[in-house]
């Protein structure tokens, strides 16, 4: 019910602001927009209240089912509980809220230099969160610009603040996929323990590669793009061609500017379609760096796991030419050493010649033992 109040109070402010900007063009998608907004609202505000929820390992949260497998344990780290995931990383729902704070007081500040912010305007309230956001994607357009010393040293703290929020982000990134690696490993050895390392490797080489995320992210982006260029065709007036560049331009956030969002209806577009855009092409090169860590961690673990298996072949290779044993532990260190170049036959023949020697030297009654300790 709270959703729903909050999603009204949204779309009103909204109608507010464009009664009278929408052009009779557009009019038709207006009404589109009343009739489906509150619904748009409220799912992405119970998606968004689901995801902070879950990354704060909230017991009230949402739970989603999931199939879990011993197999799936050994590479994807599945087994383990989703919670030994999320409870590493609180600093995600801390991200959140340091760019709502930052989108926030952003707009505050460029709504203040509205005067000292020149180029293409249409609503001040909307062009100042637009450079906002353009400011915070590094898309930068360059239709908005500061003209003043005050609205450009602005710029430069905002600019920076913004890349260290996404370096905050690489960072979260970066240390799931360590902590996912070091899951798998742990799992592994466990594993090789418990069942002995040639099942191990059995079980490890009967594991797949997921590409479901990489699949459904790559659909995501392609409809994401789709939508975009929708909407410059749309309410930009902008022909096929210079659509599709605009669309491509912003998304891979090179923004060179000749193609830009100028209607108030278009900008707010862009507001939630940069934003969704840029996360959905990190989250691509995210799951593009998850699948080659686990291509990597499957190697290492089944390296790992090798390791500790003597291969029959080795054995065969130290077997005695004589008698065709291996008298012990001893024999299989001293060919695994030779094997590896750490000592050499010369040396092991003088190492015999002088212990023979010794032995040799050795009196028998210096050997047998005294007749007190023959009598225990």
């Amino acid at each position: 019910m709270q959703q729903q109040t909050t999603s009204a109070w949204v779309f009103q402010e909204l109608s507010s602001v464009f009664e009278n900007q929408i052009p009779s063009t557009y009019k038709h998608f207006y009404i589109d927009l009343q009739t489906y907004f509150p619904l748009v609202v409220v799912f992405m505000l119970d998606h968004f209240y689901s995801i902070i929820s879950m990354t704060s390992n909230d017991e009230k949260a949402p739970k989603k089912r999931s199939i879990q497998g011993c197999k799936a344990t050994l590479v994807a780290a599945k087994c383990a509980p989703p919670d030994a995931l999320r409870a590493g990383f609180p600093d995600l729902k801390r991200l959140g809220t340091y760019f709502g704070i930052y989108l926030g007081v952003g707009t505050v500040i460029f709504y203040a230099l509205k005067n000292d912010i020149r180029g293409h305007k249409t609503i001040d309230f909307i062009d100042s969160l637009y450079l906002c956001v353009v400011t915070m994607t590094t898309v930068g357009y360059g239709d908005l610009v500061p003209h003043s010393y005050n609205a450009q040293l602005v710029c430069i703290f905002f600019i920076t603040v913004g890349m260290c929020l996404f370096g905050i982000a690489v960072k979260i990134a970066a240390k799931y996929l360590v902590v996912k690696q070091q899951m798998v490993m742990v799992n592994a050895l466990r594993m090789s323990r418990k069942m002995g390392p040639v099942e191990a490797l059995k079980e490890i080489e009967s594991v797949k590669i997921d590409y479901n995320k990489l699949k459904i992210s790559l659909i995501a982006m392609a409809g994401h793009y789709v939508i975009g260029i929708f909407v410059l065709l749309t309410v930009e007036g902008m022909d096929f061609t210079d659509a599709i560049y605009c669309a491509f331009t912003t998304m891979t956030t090179t923004g060179f500017g000749d193609e830009t969002f100028q209607e108030p209806f278009g900008r707010m577009f862009a507001v939630f379609w940069i934003s969704t855009g840029t996360s959905c092409v990190g989250q691509l090169f995210l799951y593009i760096a998850e699948i080659y860590t686990d291509i990597e961690t499957k190697k290492l673990a089944k390296q790992v796991i090798s390791n500790n298996i003597i291969a029959k072949t080795d054995l065969e290779a130290a077997d005695d030419i004589k008698d065709g044993k291996v008298y012990g532990a001893a024999d299989m260190i001293l060919y695994k050493l030779k094997e590896k170049g750490k000592i050499k036959q010369d040396d092991i023949s003088v190492a015999m010649k002088d212990l023979n020697d010794v032995i040799k030297d050795v009196d028998v009654d210096d050997v047998t033992p005294p007749k007190s300790a023959q009598e225990k």
